[in-house]
């Protein structure tokens, strides 16, 4: 696995996603942080063919604007990188992991508020790549609490009711406190399932590259009989 960006290699990537080259659109580091999260610990091993696009925007006018393939590479190695090390922390301790939040502060009022909606909206965009394949954790009461509060800070519409449950900063705060803990309940909710899909999905590989047996060949069973004599034979059992 590679290693997890240096402080260094963040803030490269961070100027990069704030640069003229890249759109509006384009994720900051924070909402791509939620972004990986959710594709990392959700039920499907998303390719990044499927989840790359979404990084810079939801038109394919919105890729980026980069001066070098060499400078394309680079950016896609960090971005896979970061991706990595986010497996890689949770995989080691999942209770240790750190969302990349940011602070903000508000005219009048000299405290300093975790800012969590970026990070949460992200993280339901990657969500919404496979929003199907969640829906069991949306339909257990116990999945729908450790989704509470980033469906309150990143869905893209929430009803009145929710609007109050967000409208202050103290409020915003409490609830991106609660998301760490969260997220390690949810990457543990889907690990069997991600492993069993796996497993499969290794089995399907093995299948597919095993070179073919000829009908005269000798079979694979060790029993020096040819393919066709003995477990080509669709009535033998053995």
């Amino acid at each position: 696995m590679l290693a997890p960006l240096s402080d260094d290699e963040m803030d490269e990537l961070d100027q990069f996603l704030m640069s003229d080259a890249t759109s509006d659109e384009t994720m900051m580091l924070d909402m791509l942080d939620g972004y990986l999260t959710a594709v990392v610990i959700g039920p499907r091993n998303l390719q990044p063919s499927e989840w790359l696009p979404g990084v810079w925007g939801p038109e394919v006018e919105d890729a980026p604007q980069f001066d070098t393939t060499e400078q394309a590479q680079h950016i896609l190695d960090l971005i896979l990188r970061h991706y990595n090390g986010i497996i890689w922390i949770l995989q080691g301790d999942a209770d240790a992991f750190e969302p990349l939040f940011d602070t903000v502060t508000y005219p009048d009022d000299p405290r300093e508020y975790i800012e969590a909606e970026p990070w949460a909206h992200g993280f339901m965009q990657g969500v919404a790549l496979c929003q199907q394949d969640w829906q069991p954790l949306f339909d257990e009461t116990q999945g729908r609490e450790l989704l509470r509060p980033l469906h309150l800070l990143g869905a893209e519409e929430v009803i009145s009711e929710e609007e109050a449950l967000t409208r202050w900063p103290d409020q915003r705060e409490k609830l991106a406190k609660q998301i760490p803990m969260n997220i390690s309940a949810i990457y543990r909710y889907w690990l069997p399932y991600r492993e069993a899909v796996h497993e499969r999905d290794l089995g399907t590989t093995i299948r597919r590259v095993a070179p073919k047996v000829g009908r005269n060949d000798p079979c694979p069973c060790g029993s020096g009989k040819k393919f066709k004599r003995c477990c080509g034979a669709a009535a033998t059992l053995h």
